[in-house]
């Protein structure tokens, strides 16, 4: 160790500036908290590795420096691994601990070995340092990697320039401790510089969030070692022009040689502005690019915004322009709308690339809106993700902007209204955003406040007329339904008095009838019976009419009163159809019953259920042309939240019903065709009655919490598409939760007759 001897107190001087530094990171209380952490273990175990550099000659323990500087790496990957926020940090530590532990054991129960050089000097060297170097090396490589993958594979250009100073500052800190395993003076000395130059760089790195542009300042570096070296060549020129021609010169006239030199002198000067002007406009086109004139794009981008009206355009328009001037492909605009109730609702309107669509809300005194507001500049996703300020932002504010994955935000806003912010992705070059750049973004943004409030205003007042269009035409559609039901009403009395009349006149006449037969003694037994029959018969079709218009009086006042009970579909569907086998014989129509067998019982207001099933088994029958057939489908349907229905259609082949009808069917007293061709039989082609069958029906299903609804394409008697009425009940209906488990309700007594 005669190197060190020479450098004798080197080591301390280097243990005093690593002392300094800790000092420094324990005064700045900024820092991550685990960074920081394991830089002050790095930095403590520096100083113990200087010391056991000094001290070396006096430690029994074999190669005790090398344990301690493995040691150091250890802590150095701890902070490596908390500032790349790596997962597998504990693995990385495991196994770095094992490899001292190795180390420290081979240097304990191992012998030396002595190795002869080319030139016969014997090279003694333990199994301990060759185990200590290696694994120095390999610890080394697995951070530098670690890193150097961490960084091409970040998609952000300054959280990549972040890990690239990283990852720069940790090879000046390996590079600086391999050149001191020479055990040469010079090479000791550059190596202490070289890491504590390192060392410094870390603890820069923890302490400022904001670490400046690594590819940007070694660009300028090479630039002036560029521009000045070609500057030089005039001056160069002129004293070699000196050297060369001097000589000669000199043998004539010494005034005429003086002259000369001085011309060419001062030609070399006059030459040096304009080549180092012309040189430094050359290598930074070459290592920048071409630069903008930003007077001329903010006079066009002012007035390509200016005619523009539609915020969707305004939005491509922005982001295209940006798109031009930084190269990037991915942008949106946010429209900002301060709420009533307080608060800002942020809704994005993309222009390239996939952008999430769905608003976000955030508080009055949210930290991202008020900073953008207050500070009036862009800010960074960088600035987002590692200044300590913005930590206070909530998950779902966090969560929205990693989702949105873009690099600026720059404010739309006119003193402390926001109206807006201009979002932009990463450069497609990789390049970390310029202070020219935010600044020229931040114009462009200012121009653009009242383009964005202009197109909202646009955007509104269409809306607003969309809205107006749309009541027009619901206000066209109610006229209409009004007028039908206005005709409806009329239609009714009309049939109301034909369906009064009719069993009223068989009544009167079928009394007058039994009245004058009487007076002449003149009736039988057997024709009392029939005359009493037909005016039974009026009466029940009088009775039947009353009922209909009482049931639909209910739907009106409270509702129907249902009584739930256990009730089989099967059951009710066979009550529903008995009515009218009778009709379907006789007009040759076939009813289909599939699925119902199968279904479970279900709650439900069991005649309640019977007379809709009936009045739409029998809607179908009169829209049915004779041969026809009517076919009805059940099965269990699930709903949203598991709940179980039962769905019912009933389909025919009969005329069908036009779509415009398709919900005036379910009001009362409506019905389909000319009230003059009214006909009172319930089961004729066409026949029909006051127009109550169907809203009954409906009331009764949707009192069961169900629904009803009709699908047919067309009414066409000729090509008769049909009809097909969907019916969904649950099995539990609302209101049936006391109903006790008992007997299912096959044919109750007030249906029996």
């Amino acid at each position: 160790m005669n190197a060190y001897q020479a450098n004798l107190y080197l080591p301390l001087i280097a243990a005093g500036l690593y002392l300094g530094i800790l000092i420094f990171s324990q005064i700045q209380r900024q820092q991550e908290k685990q960074q920081a952490s394991w830089l002050v273990a790095a930095l403590i175990i520096s100083i113990g590795w200087e010391f056991s550099l000094f001290f070396n000659n006096s430690i029994p323990f074999p190669n005790f420096p090398n344990i301690v500087l493995l040691l150091s790496i250890c802590a150095l990957g701890g902070a490596t691994s908390a500032f790349l926020d790596w997962q597998p940090k504990r693995r990385y530590l495991i196994l770095a601990g094992t490899a001292v532990l190795t180390a420290v054991l081979i240097n304990i129960l191992t012998p030396n070995h002595v190795f002869m050089l080319p030139d016969g000097q014997p090279f003694t060297i333990t199994n301990g340092t060759i185990i200590t170097f290696l694994a120095w090396g390999a610890l080394a490589s697995a951070l530098l990697s670690a890193t150097w993958r961490e960084y091409r594979q970040t998609g952000f250009p300054w959280h990549a320039n972040r890990l690239l100073f990283w990852f720069f500052v940790l090879s000046f800190t390996f590079l600086g401790e391999f050149i001191q395993f020479f055990d040469q003076t010079g090479f000791i000395i550059a190596g202490q510089l070289l890491r504590f130059t390192g060392i410094v760089g870390l603890a820069y790195g923890i302490a400022s969030f904001r670490i400046f542009d690594v590819r940007a300042r070694a660009q300028r570096m090479l630039a002036f070692i560029i521009i000045n070296t070609l500057s030089a060549l005039p001056l160069i020129l002129s004293v070699i022009i000196v050297f060369q021609f001097g000589t000669a010169l000199n043998r004539g006239n010494d005034i005429f040689t003086s002259i000369l030199i001085a011309l060419v002198i001062t030609l070399g000067f006059f030459l040096y502005q304009p080549f180092r002007r012309l040189i430094g406009r050359l290598v930074y086109r070459y290592l920048r690019g071409e630069g903008v004139n930003a007077g001329q794009v903010v006079r066009n981008y002012s007035q390509a915004i200016s005619r523009t009206l539609d915020v969707q355009q305004l939005s491509v328009l922005i982001i295209g322009t940006l798109s031009e001037l930084l190269e990037t492909n991915r942008g949106a605009l946010l429209l900002v709308t301060q709420l009533e109730e307080g608060g800002y609702e942020i809704e994005p309107i993309p222009a390239m690339g996939s952008l999430p669509r769905h608003p976000i809300r955030f508080a009055h005194n949210d930290l991202f809106i008020n900073t953008l507001v207050t500070q009036h500049q862009p800010l960074l996703q960088y600035e987002l993700d590692f200044n300590p300020t913005f930590k206070a932002l909530n998950d779902d504010e966090q969560s929205w902007l990693k989702e949105m994955t873009m690099e600026l935000y720059v404010p739309l806003s006119s003193g402390e209204d926001i109206v807006g912010l201009i979002a932009v992705g990463p450069k497609v070059t990789a390049v970390p955003y310029q202070p020219n750049e935010l600044e020229l973004v931040q114009t462009l943004a200012d121009q653009t406040v009242v383009a964005v409030q202009n197109a909202s205003l646009f955007s509104e007042l269409n809306d607003q007329n969309e809205h107006i269009r749309y009541l027009n035409i619901d206000l066209v559609d109610q006229n209409e339904k009004l007028e039908i039901m206005d005709r409806v009403k009329s239609d009714f009395i009309t049939i109301a008095s034909h369906e009064l009349r009719t069993p009223l006149t068989q009544v009167k006449g079928y009394a007058d009838i039994l009245s004058a037969m009487n007076e002449e003694n003149a009736l039988t037994r057997e024709q009392t019976r029939e005359i009493i029959g037909h005016i039974n018969r009026a009466t029940l079709q009088l009775e039947q009419l009353i009922t209909a218009m009482l049931d639909a009086s209910q739907l009106d006042v409270d509702g129907m009163q249902l009584t739930f009970v256990k009730t089989k579909l099967d059951t009710v569907l066979r009550l529903s159809a008995e009515p009218l086998i009778q009709a379907m014989r006789e007009r040759r129509i076939q009813l289909d019953i599939e699925g119902v067998a199968d279904l479970p019982p279900i709650y439900a207001d069991f005649k309640r259920l019977v007379q809709s099933f009936t009045n739409l088994l029998g809607n179908a029958v009169k829209y049915t042309p004779d041969s026809g057939s009517i076919h009805v489908k059940a099965s269990i349907v699930l709903g949203q939240d598991k709940e179980e229905f039962v769905e019912i259609i009933i389909q025919d082949t009969g005329i069908g019903i036009d779509p415009k009808f398709h919900s005036l069917i379910f009001e009362k007293f409506f019905r389909i065709g000319d009230p003059q061709l009214h006909s009172t039989g319930t089961t004729k082609f066409k026949g029909a009655g006051p127009g109550l069958g169907l809203p009954i029906a409906k009331g009764v299903i949707e009192a069961h919490g169900g629904r009803i609804w009709v699908e047919s394409e067309v009414e066409d008697e000729e090509r008769l598409p049909g009809s097909s009425f969907n019916i969904v009940i649950p099995v539990r209906p609302p209101g049936s939760e006391d109903v006790v488990d008992g007997e299912t309700a096959v044919r109750p007594a007030y249906l029996i007759g």
